[in-house]
């Protein structure tokens, strides 16, 4: 006997033909790459925006540092900046390169004590280093102007195919302060002078901002630098005396001898990293005409037509502490009214950023 058996069609299990599986497999490889480029792009996107965060504290922290030295020049000091100007906050000239008058008679300059007097020459007496007068190259200097070679001096560096500058200020500490390398300097103190106390006013500091490589095996990594030193312009009785009250303070801040610059000229204090370039111009106005000047254009002009220095400008290229582009990214930037090209050996990957800023010298007469 033959057993009659029934299927419900319904109940038959169909699966996925194999193209249907490759269509599946396609669209899905679709949406992940999909995905995976969404990814990238935000990756890139915010190390691009992480590393120009970076560049803005930066410009954020270091740079109202600087700016607030700059400010200081000239406190306490002569009653205007120029070239022949004895004490000028803005330290262009030392009797390596004092100004000539039209006659060719040797003028003035910035590193002169005029409350100190040569007995013989009736002139004020030269402030010196190690008992020789300050070298131009630790003085002021635009990237157009003769560099250094020595060790510390200013060299130029820079990863641009135009040298930096140099600013080197000076200026009266107004109290008890530091240097930008962390170095104390004295106030207003009183000591004997002729026999007689009297309060005399503070300690003058000497300030420059320059770029150099922290690492000599990697020359193209610069950094903007401060290099602090100190003197005294009065004759005391007893130097010693101008610490006292106070006691274990630094050797730095006690001095044996007027007109000496100590500390001054080594390669000073790391400020700011990933600096490319650096420079300056020295502002003037002239019955209400402004006018910028590199310092061999300034001190090119004849004596009498040099103009007081009532302000600068400086500007730094920033660059970032990584490279972020995938794509090479600007070679040419314009600073300072100067085209500058990046060398060629160096990367493009790197953000970069041009940072300029204008600063009022208030320490000084406008007339």
């Amino acid at each position: 006997m033959s057993i009659l058996r029934s299927y419900d069609s319904s109940k038959v299990q169909v699966g996925f033909t194999l193209i249907e599986l490759m269509v599946a497999l396609f669209l899905g490889l679709l949406v992940s790459a999909a995905a995976v480029q969404v990814y990238m792009i935000n990756a890139k996107t915010a190390g691009i925006q992480s590393t120009a965060s970076e560049l803005v504290e930066d410009a954020a922290f270091n740079l109202p540092t600087i700016e607030k030295k700059i400010r200081l020049a000239n406190l306490g000091l002569a009653d205007r900046i120029a070239a022949d100007q004895p004490g000028a906050g803005i330290i262009l000239t030392s009797a390596n390169n004092a100004v000539k008058d039209k006659d060719g008679k040797l003028q003035l300059d910035n590193l002169r004590n005029s409350k100190d007097i040569d007995g013989t020459t009736n002139l004020p007496k030269n402030i010196t280093i190690d008992n020789s007068s300050v070298k131009v190259t630790l003085l002021s200097n635009t990237g157009d102007q003769t560099v250094g070679t020595q060790k510390n001096e200013w060299t130029g560096t820079s990863n641009f195919n135009l040298k930096s500058g140099q600013l080197t200020i000076q200026y009266r500490a107004p109290q008890d302060m530091y240097d930008c390398e962390g170095q104390l300097a004295l106030g207003p103190r009183e000591v004997t002078i002729g026999g007689v106390k009297e309060i005399i006013d503070g300690q003058i500091i000497v300030e420059r901002f320059y770029l150099r490589a922290p690492n000599a095996s990697k020359p193209t990594e610069l950094s903007l630098y401060c290099d602090a030193g100190k003197y005294i312009t009065e004759i005391m009785d007893d130097y010693a005396e101008q610490g006292k009250p106070e006691k274990n303070l630094s050797q730095s801040v006690l001095f044996t001898t007027n007109n000496a610059i100590r500390d001054f000229g080594d390669a000073g204090q790391e400020i700011m990293t990933h600096v490319d370039y650096f420079d300056i111009l020295l502002s003037t106005n002239t019955s209400g005409q402004s006018q910028y000047y590199t310092i061999k254009d300034y001190l090119a002009l004849e004596l009498e037509k040099q103009p007081p220095i009532v302000g600068l400008k400086y500007g730094l290229i920033l660059r970032s502490d990584n490279a972020a582009l995938t794509d090479e990214g600007l070679s040419d930037f314009t600073l300072l009214g100067k085209k500058l090209t990046l060398n060629s050996e160096l990367s493009k990957k790197y953000l970069r950023t041009v940072v300029e800023s204008y600063i009022t010298i208030r320490n000084t007469n406008f007339e």
